[in-house]
């Protein structure tokens, strides 16, 4: 009897689309393809083809009897890279704030460099705004911060701007105001007499307002978002309906769903579609979450190797850390995302040599889909790290993507020779090695800071390594580094399309709300919270003589942190239900609020026990904060005798999706079956030639313990076990890496 998947997870990144078909029972195979960035739904079906073929079924057979198909990839992203989303754009805002494109902040100019180019001003460079300073038009309003109007609305002005931008050639036209989070009735009015002169000039185009893609504080961050909502998101939509359309020409039934950036999934009509434009990390990160519940572990990295970029998402206390802002190509846009941490190292790296200095130097650029020298239809002419992988024996030239495409390793060697060994003088091998051990210490000090920036060293984690270049380097990147544990699941290099297989139907809403929370009851304000709370009597005209009027104080600033919460949410359970308005189910709902200590820089999330505030919920939220801060930056750093400010409210609402779960199997003896192994090679590793044997990956059994050095070889991926390591496959075929 043939397996019947149920559900399908993609993953195109910027080199290979993985897809994954998941049974009922929790079994699974992987299909790879490279990705066509000009078609998509392309190399997802020939990644699906090649999936199907392993459980014996056509591609039309496998996809018959899907229930569900998720998306996770670059779709958007790819539009931002190559400047091809919805241009040109107009944007109307508040007077003197017609440059904040353009400025931007200094952030932008380095956030997604290395520690070392940072420390550069060469390196630095603002990316060029979406939206040319010609096509922004200022209009006098003003609202304040506590959502007061000062200044009305210049109506006049309205119509005049967007005649102006009508003129330039406007596809769209977007409205973001200052404040307009607390007080959104100047875009709402701008909104109707923009729609009233479009009708006189007979045009029609549609119009954004920023309070309803990004209602938070932060105009840069604001605007941002709903510029790349409008400029690669809607565009993007037509993308999403052909791979859609694809699949249904082919019998399947099942919805399209993509992953959003927080790990729920949406489906394409969702209005804040900018919400899934980092989804392809965000799969790995719910995988890793999911490891982590299965496997018990409070604390676990997830590291994710690719082509491009080297992404590390953690998981604290069981739960992944939440970003309120997202960094997209340097664009800091006011979008919710699972913090992901970047570098610009993988296998496809781009190895090189300093103009000046003459020094080996790692990417960031990649040869992507491209894989390197090696495989001459690439084009690619600069030498990578795949191809010192080839020169180093690890990778098998014959077996990569299962044989569908051949790696000459003669020519990696000439180029590598040439490129690299003879301008340093030093010989071809110890070019690869020095290549290869340089990204993989590259990788190796970015795992460190990411644990010891959050209070503690990596002997706190455990450690899960993915994605299509994770298990030939994990070796090399956690050597020294002595994480709890070092996990490679044999799904690695679909993993985060596995990941992107667990989530249920979700829609995240969040809305700023800058509500001071004094300190509780037994702990007496000191400080700022003195300050503040000596502040808000004076304005209310309260006289405080004593500690009764310091609690009569504490409980009106309580119940009107109540007050803003519950008005806030309701607010957020409206927007949800609109958007599930529908979609048949019963939606459960998550709320949960992020907090500061009151005059701290850096909130963090807390997830609340209920959606309805009450003045004991406002104190349990303090408490869970003062536990989950002490847990992220340790009990140290607490400071509740300031007080805490709630500066978002955030409300979830799910729908229960079917999911696949976990096979395990048998742990059966520690040596592999005969059928297994599959010869030797030499590899070469830190100084010396070693006989290293080659295991198939799919043939090894639970229970199984290879010894270093050694090579565990599938279609998809190459682990290399050196010979100071050793490998056991788990019951659920997550391979340990220990050493011996």
């Amino acid at each position: 009897m043939k397996t019947e998947p149920i559900v399908l997870g993609i993953d195109t990144g910027g080199t290979m689309s993985d897809t994954v078909l998941v049974a009922e029972d929790g079994s699974f195979v992987i299909g790879k393809a490279q990705t066509t960035p000009a078609n998509e739904s392309e190399g997802i079906i020939n990644s699906l083809k090649d999936a199907a073929k392993k459980w014996g079924l056509g591609l039309e057979e496998a996809i018959r009897s899907l229930r569900t198909v998720v998306y996770a990839g670059t779709i958007m992203l790819n539009r931002i890279l190559e400047r091809k989303g919805l241009q040109p754009l107009g944007i109307i805002t508040t007077a003197g704030f017609e440059d904040t494109l353009r400025m931007g902040r200094s952030r932008q100019a380095w956030n997604t460099l290395s520690y070392e180019e940072r420390l550069h001003a060469i390196s630095h460079f603002h990316p060029e705004p979406l939206v040319p300073n010609n096509m922004i038009v200022g209009v006098r309003e003003r609202i304040l911060i506590t959502g007061i109007e000062l200044v009305p609305l210049y109506e006049k002005e309205v119509e005049e701007a967007v005649k102006i931008l009508i003129k330039r050639g406007a596809k769209a036209i977007i409205v973001m105001f200052l404040n307009s989070w607390a007080n959104p009735s100047h875009e709402i009015l701008a909104e109707k007499i923009i729609k009233n002169v479009l009708a006189e000039m007979g045009k029609e185009i549609p119009i954004f307002l920023s309070h309803k893609i990004a209602p938070v504080l932060g105009e840069l961050r604001r605007l941002n978002a709903v510029v790349i909502q409008v400029y690669a998101a809607e565009a993007s939509r037509e993308q999403f309906k052909k791979i859609e359309s694809s699949f249904r020409e082919k019998g399947c039934k099942a919805p399209l769903y993509i992953l959003t950036n927080y790990g729920t999934v949406v489906p394409p009509t969702f209005e804040r579609l900018i919400h899934t434009i980092t989804s392809g990390p965000t799969g790995g990160a719910v995988g890793v979450k999911r490891l982590a519940e299965i496997y018990g572990f409070d604390y676990i990295i997830g590291s994710d190797v690719g082509g491009t970029s080297f992404d590390v998402t953690a998981i604290i206390a069981g739960q992944p850390i939440m970003a309120p802002y997202t960094v997209i190509e340097r664009f800091e846009a006011a979008v919710p995302s699972v913090k992901t941490e970047s570098i610009g190292a993988g296998t496809g790296s781009f190895v090189r040599l300093d103009p000046v200095t003459k020094a080996l130097k790692i990417g960031p650029e990649s040869a992507g889909y491209r894989v390197g020298v090696c495989w001459e239809e690439g084009g690619i002419e600069n030498v990578t790290i795949n191809d010192a992988m080839l020169v180093l024996g690890y990778l098998n030239p014959d077996y990569f993507l299962g044989g569908d495409i051949k790696l000459d390793k003669k020519r990696a060697e000439r180029e590598f020779e040439r490129q690299i060994a003879k301008p340093l003088e030093i010989d071809l091998i110890s070019a690869a090695w020095n290549s290869y051990a340089m990204v993989s210490e590259h990788m190796k000090l970015h795992l460190e800071s990411i644990a010891r920036s959050l209070g503690f060293s990596p002997e706190s984690f455990y450690l899960v390594s993915y994605g299509g270049g994770g298990p030939s380097m994990v070796a090399a990147y956690t050597s020294g580094l002595k994480f709890a544990g070092v996990m490679v699941p044999e799904i690695a290099p679909a993993f985060s399309a596995w990941g992107a297989t667990l989530p249920d139907l979700g829609i995240r809403a969040e809305k700023s709300v800058e509500v001071y929370v004094p300190p509780l009851p037994g702990i007496r304000p000191v400080g700022i919270a003195e300050m503040i709370m000596r502040g808000i009597a004076q304005l209310l005209g309260i006289k405080i003589r004593g500690k009764e009027e310091i609690e009569g104080l504490r409980n009106l600033l309580i119940q009107n942190a109540v007050n803003v919460l519950s008005s806030a949410w309701k607010e957020l359970h409206g927007y949800i239900c609109e958007e599930f308005r529908g979609v048949g189910g019963e939606i459960e709902w998550k709320a949960a609020v992020r907090m500061l200590y009151a005059g701290m820089l850096d909130d963090i999330e807390v997830d609340s026990s209920s959606i309805e505030a009450t003045e004991e919920l406002i104190k349990e939220l303090c408490e869970k904060f003062d536990d989950l801060f002490g847990r992220v930056y340790t009990i140290s750093a607490r400071s509740k005798e300031f007080g805490y400010t709630i500066t978002r409210a955030v409300l979830t609402g799910y729908l229960k999706l079917p999911k696949p779960s976990m096979k395990e199997e048998t742990e059966v003896g520690l040596k592999p079956p005969s059928e297994a192994f599959k010869g030797e090679r030499e590899i070469f590793w830190d100084g010396r030639w070693y006989r290293a044997l080659i295991y198939e990956m799919d043939k090894l059994r639970p229970g199984n313990v290879i010894e270093g050095p050694a090579i565990i070889e599938s279609p998809a991926s190459t682990f290399v076990i050196p010979p100071t390591n050793r490998t056991k496959l788990d019951k659920r075929r997550i391979f340990w890496l220990g050493v011996k």
